[in-house]
């Protein structure tokens, strides 16, 4: 995770020869009653010139470009004898970077007054936190008031007159009496003061980016883009095994898609509780630094299709940024058992394949999970020519949405040992140009990329001559024929 800190230009500041009388302005937010920071003088000798005063302040981000409108106010207090050490905002992941632009304004005024000495000096800053919209942290670079530059300023000359090191004693909110010199004017110029915005945005998880484009070092250009974690309490290995099987399967990539939690008690024993949801973005985020530069590991989502919870699966995706969602129709599911096995086994395969064109309909999913898994319900009686006119009337909603399909080689493992789609259907789905990826949906880690030079084939027989795979939730086709090479080659350099 990272905190990202974008530079904008700011806001003018009139740096005068007498102290400010305004009063302080805090940032929005801050609350009532808090205290001031101290400043703390500078050491040093600081020669003495008559200058045009420049004053550079780092300043705050704030949630818009420009002041606050309103601030509550700040109550004054002595400053303290050591400076209070500000706070840092940690982001709780990796960080999102927002820009903030604040164009700057600068004019020249002329003024005559009596000769004063203007030093540079050193503006303190104080950091605050500022709470933001959608439970973001943002850091704040509070610059001084003037009034405060001032009372460093006097501080400055007091060092002078000593030539020694003043200890940080509370300074006067007055304007500094400067050494009677001879009359010439000053002229003090109001300047363009730079303002440096750092805004911390905090996500839930931030994928990583991408590998270079091409090949990786062992000549490896596709992914295996449906694996699974322990926590879908059926799946053994931990993602950093997956990740090893990945780089001998000849991949560049994996992507993790496990079950996702799901509300109201849906099918709890075969995924992740949503409290658990963290600790599952936790574990591929590990997985990926560990093979950062040797395999490229992506977090993706098996997200369940069930009618009537759209609406919480759309606010599911939303709670991390995921490169892949996969959409998963599992008629074996308790809850889809009870709503609609009502009638025949033939009916209940139709009614299947009426929900997966509706669940591409939505608009939620990417992908498409191993589409005709219904037929390992009753796998003896399984016959696609009762049910083809189902599965193509399916086929023409999905088309017309762009969502891909899976062929998912996990089928071979299956009571009806196919892969998903079988030969017949997959030849359908090429009719009608819907786009396909493969995935092993592998729950043990020895099957990441398992069978995957013969779905190649099972495509161009198919009578497809592209593959794809996503990342941030892009499609990317490849040549098949490259695919098989690639495997091929990264696969062999394996061996030693």
């Amino acid at each position: 995770m990272k905190s990202i800190a974008k530079k904008a230009k700011a806001v003018p500041v009139k740096v005068v020869a007498k102290a400010a009388k305004k009063a302080v302005k805090p940032v929005k937010g801050g609350k009532p009653g808090a205290k001031a920071v101290p400043v703390k003088p500078v050491k040093g000798k600081v020669p003495v010139k008559v200058v045009k005063a420049k004053v550079v302040a780092k300043a705050a981000p704030v949630k818009k470009a420009g002041a606050a409108k309103k601030v509550a106010p700040v109550k004054k207090a002595a400053v303290a004898k050591k400076a209070v050490a500000a706070k840092k905002v940690v982001p709780a992941k990796k960080a999102a970077p927002v820009k903030k632009v604040v164009k700057p304004v600068a004019k020249k005024v002329a003024v005559k007054v009596p000769t004063k000495v203007v030093k540079k000096t050193p503006v303190a800053v104080v950091k605050k936190s500022v709470p933001a919209k959608g439970g973001r942290a943002v850091q704040v670079v509070e610059p001084v008031t003037k009034k405060a530059a001032e009372k460093v300023a006097s501080a400055v000359v007091a060092e002078e007159k000593k030539k020694a090191v003043v200890s940080p004693a509370p300074v006067k909110a007055v304007a500094a009496k400067a050494p009677k010199v001879s009359a010439p004017v000053v002229e003090v110029i109001e300047e363009e003061v730079p303002v440096v915005i750092e805004e911390v945005v905090t996500m839930a998880h931030q994928s990583l980016p991408p590998m270079p484009a091409g090949a990786a070092a062992n000549g490896a250009i596709y992914y295996d883009s449906h694996m699974h974690t322990p926590l879908c309490k059926h799946a053994w290995g931990e993602p950093e095994e997956y990740a090893a099987q990945g780089v001998k399967a000849g991949l560049k990539g994996i992507i993790f898609t496990c079950h996702c939690p799901m509300p109201d008690g849906f099918w709890p024993t075969v995924r992740m509780a949503d409290s658990e949801f963290d600790a599952y973005l936790e574990m591929v985020d590990r997985a990926a630094k560990a093979f950062k530069g040797k395999l490229d590991v992506r977090l993706g989502l098996e997200s369940e299709y069930f009618p009537g919870m759209e609406g919480w699966i759309e606010k599911l995706h939303k709670r991390a940024d995921f490169d892949y969602i996969l959409g998963g129709l599992h008629w074996q599911a308790r809850d889809y058992l009870a709503k609609f096995e009502t009638g025949t086994i033939e009916a209940f395969r139709k009614s299947y394949f009426n929900h997966l064109a509706a669940s591409a309909e939505t608009g939620l999913y990417d992908c498409l999970a191993h589409p005709d898994l219904v037929k390992n319900y009753h796998p003896d009686s399984w016959c696609l020519a009762i049910v083809k006119g189902s599965i193509a009337t399916s086929l023409d909603r999905i088309a017309a949405t762009g969502v891909a399909m899976e062929l998912n080689t996990s089928g071979l493992n299956k009571s009806y040992s196919e892969m998903n789609p079988g030969m017949e259907m997959l030849r359908m789905m090429a009719d009608r140009g819907i786009p396909v990826v493969i995935g092993s949906d592998a729950h043990r880690a020895n099957r990441v990329g398992e069978h995957f030079m013969t779905a190649l084939s099972h495509l161009q027989e198919a009578g497809y001559e592209k593959v794809g795979y996503f990342l941030k939730r892009q499609r990317i086709d490849l040549k098949i024929s490259e695919v098989q090479a690639s495997i091929k080659k990264a696969a062999d350099s394996q061996v030693v």
